[in-house]
């Protein structure tokens, strides 16, 4: 999964420390990459941290440049998700969102409508930009419950908005300096017999600063011994201070400006204050509670969900009730065992429900949940198939099988969609969501909504069989390509290419493919003769191996005695005296062994190849005609003594039930698969050797035990690469 964090830079605080705590969570599990776009605080900061970043710079708050960037580098690098904080992400996102396809969420970090109060201008302009851009957005996150109901009641649509609380490292080692040399700092002096009571945050009317020195003021007048410190800066600060001297407690109030090491100040204070009008869920709470702080606070946004009133946790007071206030932080300075009760509380409630797993596991739960509601909603496509499927044929039904089955052992969540002749058939058989191969129109408005194309098994690049199928499929790969896909050979088999012009045509699709997985060594070399320049190839093996086939009980049409199987295709290059030939050595073995011939067609047009041979026996045989689903073919196959077959995966169900093969080679690839099994056992069919395939027959029957304890050998030992493709594609995503 890859996610595209975007922030405007600038941040600092609270938000700076909610985004870092999300950042260092969500990175020991999935790719992110945080996008910034101001050379402020926290994009200096979040180059110490262990997390991709990049930097678009703005000239100017409402600079578009960066937009041809931005848009060019999410297509490059294949993001599932932009996620937002702020308004300035935000507002990029609304203008992001025509050109992209990917899913945008944001945190609602604070009440979106109070966010800009300390400029008219800002409240008019900005407030109403961000309300705006907020509307674009298809997600929403809020930091706590509260937050998650108020956007629902503000008219955003409950199915696409979010709660995850915001959470802290408790594991992580706090660092921060002794009292007395903090407060030293600060000029801080004849504090030891005073109670020390903070406040953190920014000067905004919003925090509640003004409602913290009227408490203040109504305390001192109670027991002068007390300080108040204030930690932050902002608009506020001197309207704050002229309050102070009015309320005539300057003396006892200390402004302690930004405060970047915030634990060396809540070590400092006794007591720890939030006096907000309106939160979501505060990290100065959590950030106390780790440092187990007795905590009054105003009952706004989240904070109930933190410090339960009930359950002496802390203390919460009416929003705005500076009486209450100041009530409960003398209760806690004439109370110390109460205070550090409190604060014991506290700190094992924020461990155990708001810590950095909780954060991480929820995030990354909702982020699989947008996932699977766009692809629910928008048919949004991990994987295109494409291969000669919906055919009838045996082989490229069961690649199919193989590969979806796969793909799905990496992902189960994975959504599919197959190029197919049956598009019904293919849906109705494997569960996926399927298109006519040649609808054009069709597959390239899907390929608009698919992140990877993936050739599933067979030999697509060849023009042995013809020309037209080697344009369709590298005309194919370049056009995924053009749209921004991946493109990965998944086991495939690769030429004869006989036409230099389909040599040039193949190379140049080979050369962009994202991966290139064969399924033998023969086309590894094959593809280095012709050219191709590609570094990402590797060798694996046919897909087919990876099925785990569980065959029917009792296969229909099997003959009562011994028998063993014969799969035949016709082909231009046979030789003339293939059909009487191929007769002859069936003939052979069954008389001199006792067997029983079973004819049996991987593709309706080999029905009439084996009707030819069949009318040529003169032993009991069976003939099938029915072309049955792979699964039956393989049960039927298991139960044989060996087989005899031009078709490729006819060999290949033999191999992986164990059973010994001769290959009748009419194609390279079978050649191939019979050397990869370090088999001998191969003649041609455009030139058959009777007396070799005489001797090859009575090879395996005089010692069948033997055959059959060497094939299984090189089942097993193929079989171990046939879970790597999958693997591999998964990663492509």
């Amino acid at each position: 999964m890859k996610i595209l964090h975007m922030i405007s830079g600038g941040d600092k605080g609270g938000a700076k420390t909610s985004v870092f705590a999300l950042l260092l969570a969500l990175n020991e599990e999935i790719d992110i990459t945080v996008a910034c776009f101001t050379e402020g605080v926290f994009y200096q900061e979040v180059q110490e941290l262990p997390v991709k970043s990049e930097m678009f710079k703005q000239k100017f708050r409402n600079d578009l440049s960066v937009i041809p960037r931005l848009y060019k580098y999410v297509r490059q690098h294949g993001f599932d998700i932009i996620h937002a904080h702020g308004a300035r992400a935000n507002f990029i996102c609304m203008m992001l969102r025509p050109f992209i396809k990917v899913p945008i969420i944001t945190t609602v970090h604070s009440d979106y409508k109070l966010d800009f109060t300390d400029r008219f201008y800002k409240r008019f302009f900005y407030t109403a930009l961000n309300t705006i851009a907020l509307r674009t957005v298809d997600y929403y996150i809020g930091v706590s419950e509260e937050f998650r109901k108020m956007l629902i009641n503000r008219g955003f649509e409950e199915s696409r908005v979010f709660s995850v609380y915001n959470a802290v490292d408790f594991k992580r080692e706090l660092q921060f300096c002794k009292k007395e040399e903090f407060l030293a700092r600060l000029g801080v002096k004849d504090y030891e017999d005073k109670v020390l009571v903070g406040i953190i945050g920014r000067f905004d009317y919003v925090k509640g600063h003004d409602v913290f020195l009227r408490a203040a003021a109504q305390v001192l007048a109670k027991n002068p011994n007390f300080l108040f410190l204030m930690a932050g800066e902002g608009a506020e600060e001197a309207t704050l201070k002229k309050q102070a001297e009015q309320l005539g407690i300057s003396k006892n109030v200390v402004f302690a400006g930004f405060v970047t090491d915030i634990f060396s100040f809540i070590n400092a204070i006794d007591i720890n204050v939030c006096a907000s009008r309106s939160e979501s869920f505060p990290y100065m709470l959590l950030e106390g509670a780790m440092m187990k702080k007795a905590t009054v606070s105003t009952a706004v946004g989240g904070i109930p969900e933190l410090i339960l009133d009930d359950q002496e946790m802390g203390f919460l007071v009416p929003n705005e009730d500076h009486k209450s206030l100041a009530e409960k932080i003398i209760h806690y300075a004439e109370n110390p065992q109460t205070r550090t009760l409190h604060g014991e509380n506290l700190y094992t409630r924020a461990k155990n429900n708001f810590s950095k797993e909780s954060l991480q596991k929820k995030s990354i739960q909702i982020y699989n949940d947008v996932l699977r509601k766009e692809k629910a909603e928008n048919r949004v496509f991990d994987i295109m198939l494409s291969g000669y499927y919906g055919y009838a044929n045996s082989g490229d039904d069961a690649l199919l099988d193989a590969v979806i089955k796969a793909l799905r052992r990496e992902r189960e969540d994975l959504s599919i969609l197959v190029l197919s002749r049956n598009p019904q058939e293919t849906m109705r058989d494997y569960g996926v969501f399927s298109i006519h191969r040649l609808n054009f129109f069709l597959v390239r408005r899907y390929m608009k909504k698919t992140r990877l194309i993936i050739y599933g098994g067979g030999s697509y690049m060849q023009d042995n069989t013809s020309t037209r199928s080697l344009f369709y499929y590298t005309f194919l790969i370049h056009m995924a390509k053009y749209m921004g896909l991946r493109v990965m050979l998944y086991g495939n088999g690769i030429g004869p290419l006989t036409k230099a012009r389909s040599i040039k045509k193949a190379c140049r699709a080979l050369n962009v493919c994202d991966y290139i997985s064969l399924r033998d060594p023969v086309s590894l070399d094959y593809i280095k003769t012709i050219g191709v320049q590609n570094p990402n190839v590797a060798v694996s093996i046919d897909p087919v191996f990876s099925l785990e086939i569980s065959p029917p009980p009792t296969p229909p049409d099997l003959p009562g005695s011994p028998y063993f199987i014969v799969s035949l295709r016709p082909w231009p290059n046979n030789e003339p005296a293939f059909v009487e030939k191929i007769s002859e050595a069936i003939n052979y073995v069954a008389n001199k062994y006792s067997l029983t011939p079973l004819l049996i067609p991987m593709q309706p047009m080999d029905v009439s190849i084996l009707k030819e041979t069949a009318k040529r026996l003169n032993h009991d045989h069976v003939l099938i005609q029915k072309v049955y689903d792979y699964k039956t073919i393989t049960a039927i196959i298991s139960r044989a003594e060996f087989a005899l077959c031009m078709r490729l995966h006819a060999l290949i169900y033999a191999v992986i039930t164990n059973l010994p093969i001769i290959g009748l080679v009419y194609d390279p690839k079978v050649s191939s698969f019979i050397s990869y099994m370090n088999e001998k056992t191969q003649v041609n069919t455009s030139n058959l050797n009777l007396p070799a395939l005489k001797q090859m027959l009575d090879e395996i029957m005089q010692n069948p035990a033997a055959a059959k304890e060497k094939i299984a050998v090189e089942h097993k030992r193929l079989k171990k690469l046939s879970g790597e493709d999958a693997k591999i594609a998964v990663g492509l995503l």
